[in-house]
Order: C-alpha cells, then structure tokens, then sequence
C-alpha cells in the first residue's frame, strides 16, 4: 500500500550509496558519518572489505517505510530494518531517538557484512546461509550494535534465571520461545568476552558451511551441549549473587490486575484515567493481533474491547510498541496514536460508547506518538518527527493548530503534562550531546520545558542512565520515571522542592515494556499507579497506591551498571566489540569531498531465481516431464519489476510462460503481461464407430472415448489497482487473448457383447471432437475489460481465515469472436465466537450473452467449492447410478452460485487457540454444509432434489443409433438443473506452512450412485 511518491536522490559515501528522500542535511550528514564509522567498526571484527559502494535505502519514518516498494509484503510496526541478501540492499527509517537509528543502522550493516562475506567472498549458497541459525544471525547484529552492557537484554536473562530457563543452542534452534534478539545476543556476548571477538566471524562462517554443531566442535573442540552448558553457568555465576536473600526483588507492590488469565501475554501501554477507575490498555488477548482494551482499574475486569483493525476499517494499525495514549482531564475520551492513509493519526473515542470523536493527521508530523492530555482538556501534546527530527508538538482540539514546542537537534521524546498546566517532562539525549559522550549508544534523561517562559532544563539525574517514560504527581511537585541507572529496570521519583531522589521499586528483572522505550507507567490524579512488570517472558499489569511503594533515598548520580552487563563480566579475549563502541565518536570523519549526490538511476537486478524441480511420469496416456523455473528482477528501490517464467507439465505442448512487468512507484501499481499457457482438460464420451474386421470389412463396434483437450491462451493484458486502504481497493483492466486447441482421443472399443476389442490414440480434428463432446472448439478471439472492488480485512488463523471478511465483486466484457459479459460476487464473512469461528460465503461467477454457453463450461464440483462431486468420484460409481438421477452434467454451466458454511475449530496448534496443544501439528476440525448449482442459458434452475429427465433417441450424425437387436438406443436428458448439497466434516492441516491439506468425509444428497458418504482429499486453504 503506497499512500505517496517519492522522489530519491542518491548519497555516495566511499562505502554505501544512501538513496534518500529527506531534506535535513544535517541529519542526512550525521546518518552517513555514522555508516561509515559502523563500516570501520565491523571490518575490524569481519576483516572484509566492501568492493562495490553498497546501497542503504533510508525513509523519513516508520509509515513511509512500511510503504517501500523494496520488498514484497507489509512491514509491521515492529520491524526497525531489514537487509535482504540478494542486492544487500540495507532499509530503514529514521527513528525518533538519534540513538536508535544509529543502532538499527548498526545492525543492519552486520547484516550486510554477514551476507557479503557468505555470499560473495565465501560463495556459500543462499540456501545454506538462509540455515543458519535466526538467533546466531541477530544476536551477533545486536551484540556488534550495542555490546555487552545493556540493561534491557540482561533483564531478560535475568528473569531466564529466575525462571530456571536458560536456553540450550539446541532449544535457540529449534524453538520460537525464545526471542532471539535478546539470547542470541547474551550468547554472543558469551563468546566475545570467554574466547575474544576474534572467534565470532570464524564460528559463524563455519555454522554457515556445516551447521552450528559441527561448527562449535571445528572451533572449540568440544560439542554444543558443552557450551551450553558453559554458558549457563556463566549465566548463573554471574546473576545470582545479585539477587538478595530475603526475595525482597520478587515480591511484587500492588494488586495484580492484568495478566495472561484473563488477557494476553502482551499487555503493554497502560493508561490510567485521570480519575482512576478505568485503565486502557493494549494486548493480544484476542489472539489475532493486538488492539484497544477498557478495563476496570482497580479489578482488571476487561470492560470490553475499545478499538481494533477488524472493527474499524480506518486503522491500519495500532502505534503501540513505543506510544501510549492520553485520557481526557474527564476521563471521558481516549485519543491514542493510529497508522492510516501512510501517516500516524490521532484518534479520539468516546469511552462510554466507543464511538470515534475525531480522527486527525498532525499536519506535517507525518510519525508521532505517546500524547498526553493538557489539564484545561484543550490541547494535546505529542513527540513527533518531521525530517527525521524528534521534537514536542502539540495541538489544540479548538483551533486545531499544530504547534511545535521544541525546535532543534535533540531527541526529544515522550511529553506528559504536569496537573497545574504549567510544565512538560520529556525524555531526550540533549544532556548526553551537550556533554559530548562519545560513545555509540547515547544515554536518555529527563528534561523540562516551562510553558510559560518557553525554555528546557535538564534535570541532573543519573546521566548516563536512560530515564524513561516520566510522570508528574499529582501535586505537580515530583516527577515519576523508569531508569535503569543501576542495570536494573525500576521506579523512581523525582523530587523539585529539594531536587533529590527516591527509588520507589527494587525488583530482579523490572518495570518494563516491550522496548526498552515502550511506556511502562501510567498515573493518576488520585495518585495510583498503573504499571507494566515484565516476569516469565510476559508483561503483567499493576495497580499500587503511590504511598504504598517502599521509597529510599539515593544519589543523583548514584549509578552501578554491573547489572547491566551480559555474562561474564570480565573480557579475556581480544575485546574489539566493546572498545570501538566506548569510542564511536573517535573515528576518524569522513571529508565532504569524499561523499556527492548524484541522480536516482535505476538499476534492474536478479532478485530471485527459483525453479519448481523435474519430473518424468507415465500413464495410459503417454510419458510427460515436468519442471519450470521463475525469475524477478527490478530496480533498486523495487519500483519496476519484471517477472518471467517458463514450464512444462506434460508433452512439450504443454510448455507456458510468462513475462510481466509491475510498476510500483505511485499509489496505482500498474502492469502489463504477455504469456501463452496451456490448459489441460479431458472429456469422456460413448458413441459407435465402423472399425475394419480384418476381412477387408468393417464392424459397428461401441467406443468409449476419452478426449484430451488442451486450451492454448495467448494473451496480451494490462492491468492497474488503486488502494483506498490496506483493505480496499479498486482494480481495472484490459487484455487481448486468442485460444486455440489440440484434442489427442484415447479409444477403448468394444464388440456388441461388451468384449474389449482394442484400443488406440490419435489426434482428433477439432470439429470432430467438438461433434463428440458437444463443445466448440474453433480457434477464437476474445477482446476483455474488467473492473472490480477487492476487500479483506480477514485474521488468518491456522489453515483458513477465522475473523473478518473479505469480497471481489467484478465485471467483465468480452467481445470479438464471442460476445457476452461477466460478473463475479465473492463474499465471504467469519465470526469468532472462542473457541470457534463461524464461516459463510456466497461465491457467484456468471456470464451473460447470447455467447455465454459457447465457450468451455465452468464446474461447480471441485472440493473448493462444494465437497463430494469431484469428477473422478462420480466416474468411478458411474454404473451404479439410476437412470433417472443426478449426473455429472448438472455440474457444468455458464454460471456458478456456491453457497457454503463451516464451523471452524482450531483442533490442534497454539495453546490458547488449539483444543489440543500442539508445538508441530497446526490443524482445523470443520463441520460443512455446501451448496452449488451450475447452469447455462438454455437451463432452468428448480429447487428440488433431482431434475425430471426425458427419454431420448441416441442420434450419429443425426440417424437414431441402433442395438444388436436393432432397436433404437435412448438415454436420459434434462433441461432442468437443481443445486447440488452435501454436509460433512474436515481436517485441514497446515504441512509446515508449504501448503494446506484437506481430507474431508461428505455425505452429497443428490447423488443416488453412493449409499452414505464419500473420502475426498483437496489442497487448499479454507476459504
């Protein structure tokens, strides 16, 4: 979804070329410095060197990187960067803390290091690299970025040691557990410091070749369980005696009140109402994705759901990982932080009926969040970005004007207002720049402006920590915040009248959210705290009275980061990593000669090249191959892409290919293809024929025929789509197509008694097999404009979707050979109702026109859409059908109408979305009813149980055909077409998330050939 077009220039520096868009050249110089102080960093530690400048495509923020047309697929919210392999091409944005860019840039370029090393130098196959270890991939990225001293990873390691849950490698690999950010990077840090920085590139070249345990046992000699092992008790010998005696850090101020039982495991963005009785909050709870939740403060009973993406089309998505929401001075409303139409909006809802107030773009600060409420309810205050700059902004909901309250090179980030009205606290790295810390992760403190005078002071508190997500009291005389000041994660006060500090919190892992910069706290009037503290991989909400914490005095420059650093605590190796990080402002700069802009010219590449295998097989009729192979190349910004491919399934005619072309660079993508495909189908058929006797005469002898019939398309097509939304869009096109046939007849003969005579194969002429089969099969032209609205805002559950909708409407007009029109109606809507999900859809294609019925019919039968009338089903029971019944005929038209419903239940799979518990076996129990009807112009649709058939004569070439005992030959026909139904019930299994499949048991009402049910097996995804 491309909301806009942007116009990129490219930066080369002596090592990347940075295509960018943003006009703040100081931010563009200071991002390019930091690239090549990072390519110094990490040469050091991979000893390899960029032979060609290597792209880095950089977006302004988070909303217009998740429009890059760089990648396929949408980019969440959650993701800071990706680097892919192929170009190396390195994207991001720009984040709102300068310190987090540097970082995500930092990582990224490993990234590009790991794969020009592995690739280029190495020649290892992608398929290889693309092996290696997740955990071993970032963690080395993340440990190379940041090194060894992070509160925030050894949080988390801390609580695995609480939890007694200290991953094997083994357990890394084979687990999504653990996340591997955060393990990978302790394990890293493990090797760094017990073997020097040296081994890292060695070992994780050798993990790329052979795997990760032979690779540990090339590198140290011993196996993976050894060093697991040695880890662990790195872990454990560095933690515990950190942890008191008395359990004092685990034991928890306050009243539990959300947590995994009646929520999600993700309950983050707490906000309490001014007054104290509501909190809302965001999580998972639902399974699908995270969205909106009011609950009562005080209990935790979840209220309901406030907001989400399935109820509400304009959101695109929540802002909640670093940004939480601001309540109205009367706790009435709610405004919180959206992405919609490419931009962060604000979005106010009436709590007591969850309606939307007012949905508003902040002008120019196209990326903002964390809003608090001002106390005379008329204006917002938010940290937004424009320019890639992070800076206080607020808005007046009277006026709505957008002002802007810090102007300048800082970070500022995350404002609450004091109760009085008469200042601002905000987090922001000015104190740590105007001290001139050299190191590459900048520390965050507090600072306030006065709104009155207009001017910001920095608070001395612990100016190396990161001071976080600051809170005034209730009394507007101290400030509430999160810092990390002495490795661990807690709350703290803020004192003005003396200008101290109490330390309200002392716990073992911490107050925290999903980032280290998520909001964690929340304060009310009535001087409660809501807060977030993250144990047992899960993030479980407090509510505690202010009074009730135990507050200690301390320095305000007393900090001890030992807790902050990642086992061991000692380097007794070559320590690279951790030296350079301490001095990343040391570097040597590069000079402004050394880096021009030039054009933005695109450059088309290989993306990808995959083939689909060969294959040789065999039947009754004939020897086929199989194989095929796709290729993608584009530009470098992905805005023009050309795709190709070539297969064969069968006899060499039943070679197809494809070349297209795709144009992404504004809101419409649009295209062009030319291809030729085959389409293979058969067709069974009885009849008479004269066959010679061998006495130079000839014999009636009975045929049954079984025709081949391949379709070729040739098609010239041009294409576009307008998005209104992530969810809706509009498409419309037009195409040039000419089909032509080859039948090849497959014959079985019999004499008069039903004795098998012979057989033989030729190719048929194709107006003799048309007179057979009854279909034309001239060579024709068709000449086609299509237009349709396209919707899904559907929740993928296991193998189908579980909640939301989705639909196509389309039309289509065809003419030149034939003339006639199409209409497609695909509506499909899914409840969910725990534990299961109730699915209905109406699927309609018809063509209308004098020449609907002239071309190849549709049919109604296949497993994906009414289950238990496959064709092969209905042959093999052929003779056992009445005379008088329903056929495969009835299958078979120029219009379709389907209609189904399914009860879904998610069988085995997730914990809390599975009956059945299950890491490996991903499956849905279904109960169906189906129902489908097919017919053409010359048909009338009656809805009863079978059609009323008429006896009439068998005709060859218009002579009634005769018996043995010469009397005419009948069968039964029907003008009439009645809707086929079955009910039944289905397993879809999810095979490793190649592909979905269906063993289903139906029982078809109509058909009288079978006497219960019948098996049948289909590879789909539910509808």
């Amino acid at each position: 979804m491309r909301y806009k077009t942007l116009d990129f220039k490219v930066l080369q520096t002596p090592h990347f070329e940075i295509y960018y868009y943003i006009k703040n050249e100081k931010l563009l110089k200071r991002f390019s410095q930091d690239a090549e102080t990072w390519y110094k960093m990490h040469q050091e530690v991979f000893r390899d060197t960029f032979l060609k400048k290597n792209p880095i495509i950089l977006y302004n923020n988070h909303p217009d990187f998740q429009q890059t047309t760089v990648l396929n697929g949408e980019i969440g919210i959650g993701t800071g960067g990706v680097t892919e392999a192929l170009k190396n091409r390195v994207i991001m944005p720009v984040m709102e803390l300068n310190s987090q860019t540097r970082h995500v840039l930092g990582h990224e370029l490993v990234h590009a290091f790991q794969y020009h090393l592995l690739l280029e130098k190495d020649s290892i196959s992608l398929e290889n690299v693309g092996q290696t270890p997740l955990w071993m991939v970032e963690g080395m990225a993340e440990y190379l970025s940041i090194g060894k001293k992070d509160a925030f990873t050894s949080m988390w390691m801390r609580d695995a040691m609480l939890n007694r849950d200290i991953p094997s490698l083994k357990d890394l690999t084979n687990s999504n557990k653990y996340f591997p950010y955060r393990y990978g990077q302790a394990f890293w840090t493990y090797i760094g410091s017990q073997y020097g920085d040296t081994t890292i590139v060695p070992l994780f070249k050798n993990t790329a070749k052979y795997g990760y345990e032979n690779a540990i046992r090339y590198t140290f000699g011993y196996d993976d369980k050894t060093l697991s092992g040695l880890w662990k008790n790195s872990i454990d010998a560095h933690y515990k005696p950190m942890l008191k005696a008395d359990s004092s850090q685990i034991k928890i101020t306050g009243t539990k009140i959300i947590d995994n039982k009646n929520a999600g495991n993700m309950n983050v963005a707490p906000a309490l109402s001014p007054d104290g009785k509501y909190l809302a909050f965001m999580s998972e709870k639902d399974l699908f994705g995270i969205d909106l939740f009011l609950a009562d403060a005080k209990t935790g009973r979840i209220i309901r759901k406030l907001s989400s993406q399935i109820s509400n089309g304009h959101i695109d998505d929540f802002n909640f990982i670093e940004s939480a929401g601001a309540w109205s001075p009367d706790s009435k409303q709610f405004a919180f932080s959206i992405f919609s139409q490419g931009k962060n909006q604000m979005m106010i809802i009436n709590v007591a009926n969850g309606n939307t107030v007012s949905q508003t773009p902040m002008a120019q600060v196209q990326q903002f969040g964390n809003l608090t409420w001002s106390p005379n309810g008329k204006d917002i205050a938010f940290s937004g970005m424009v320019e890639g700059q992070s800076d206080i902004f607020s808005y007046n909901l009277d006026t709505k004007a957008v002002t802007q309250i810090t102007d300048d090179v800082y970070s500022d980030y995350a404002p609450s207002y004091s109760p009085d009205g008469k200042k601002l606290v905000f987090s922001s790295d000015r104190a740590a720049i105007q001290a001139n810390v050299i190191n590459a992760v900048l520390p965050i403190n507090l600072a306030v402006y006065d709104i009155a005078s207009k001017t910001v002071s920095n608070l001395d508190v612990f100016p190396g920590a990161n001071n976080l997500n600051a809170q005034f009291s209730a009394n507007s005389q101290n400030i509430y915040f999160l810092s990390n000041r002495d490795g661990f994660r807690n709350l703290y006060k803020y004192n003005f009248a003396d200008n101290t500090v109490d330390q309200l919190t002392d716990y073992f892992t911490g107050i925290s959210g999903i980032t280290e910069f998520s909001p964690a706290i929340s304060v009310s009037t009535t001087d409660e705290i809501v807060y977030s503290y993250y144990r047992y991989q899960r993030y479980t909400l407090y509510n505690a009275r202010l009074s009730s914490f135990k507050a200690r005095r301390i320095g305000n420059r007393d900090e001890n980061f030992d807790a902050a650093i990642l086992p061991p605590m000692e380097n007794i190796g070559v320590n690279i990593i951790n030296s350079n990080l301490n001095n990343f402002d040391r570097f040597e700069k590069i000079v402004a000669d050394s880096m021009k802009t030039v054009p933005y010219k695109p450059k088309f590449r290989l993306d990808y090249l995959a083939n689909s295998g060969v294959g040789v097989s065999t039947s009754r009729f004939g020897t086929g191959v199989s194989g095929g192979i796709v290729g993608m190349f584009s530009d470098i910004l992905g805005t023009n892409q050309i795709i190709a491919n070539i297969s064969v399934n069968g006899e060499i005619y039943d070679a197809g290919g494809l070349v297209g072309y795709i144009n992404q660079k504004s809101r419409i993508n649009w295209g062009a293809a030319i291809s030729h495909i085959p389409y293979v189908s058969g067709f069974r058929s009885y009849g008479y024929e004269d066959i010679p006797n061998g006495d130079n005469q000839t014999t009636k002898a009975q045929v049954d025929r079984t025709d081949i019939v391949r379709t070729f398309e040739d098609q010239l097509q041009v294409f576009g789509a307008y998005p209104f939304s992530k969810i809706h869009r509009f498409e419309l096109g037009g195409a040039f197509s000419h089909y032509s046939y080859r039948v090849d007849r497959y014959s079985n003969y019999y004499d008069a008694n039903g004795y098998y005579i012979g057989s033989d194969k030729s190719r048929v002429a194709n107006d003799v097999a048309a007179d057979a089969i009854g279909i034309p099969l001239n060579s024709f032209t068709l000449y086609q404009l299509n237009a349709g609205f396209v919707g899904d805002n559907s929740i993928f559950g296991l193998t189908g979707p579980l909640d939301g909708y989705r639909y196509r409407v389309s039309g289509e007009k065809y003419f030149g050979t034939y003339n006639f029109a199409g209409v497609t109606a695909d509506l499909r809507k899914y409840w969910r109702a725990k534990p299961v999900t109730f699915a209905v859809r109406s699927y309609n294609t018809l063509r209308i026109g004098k020449d609907a019925d002239r071309l190849y019919p549709m049919y109604v039968g296949y497993p994906y859409l009414i289950r238990g009338y496959e064709s092969n089903s209905i042959y093999k029971n052929t003779s056992a059908q009445s005379s008088e019944s329903f056929d495969i005929n009835q299958l078979a038209g120029s219009k379709i109408a389907v209609f189904n419903f399914e009860v879904r239940l998610p069988f085995t799979g997730p914990k809390k979305l599975a009956a059945i518990p299950s890491k490996f076996l991903f499956s849905d129990l279904n109960l169906f009813f189906d129902a489908g009807l097919a017919w053409t112009n010359d048909t009338k649709v009656k809805f009863k149980s079978e059609p009323t058939y008429t006896t009439e004569p068998l005709l060859d070439k218009g002579v009634p055909v005769l018996d043995s005992k010469g009397k005419p030959v009948t069968y039964q026909a029907t003008t009439e077409r009645v809707p086929a139904m079955s009910v039944g019930v289905s397993v879809r299994v999810n095979i490793f998330g190649y592909f979905v499949l269906e063993p289903y048991y139906a029982i078809p009402f109509q058909r009288k050939d079978v006497k219960t049910g019948v098996f049948g097996l289909t590879f789909a995804p539910g509808w």
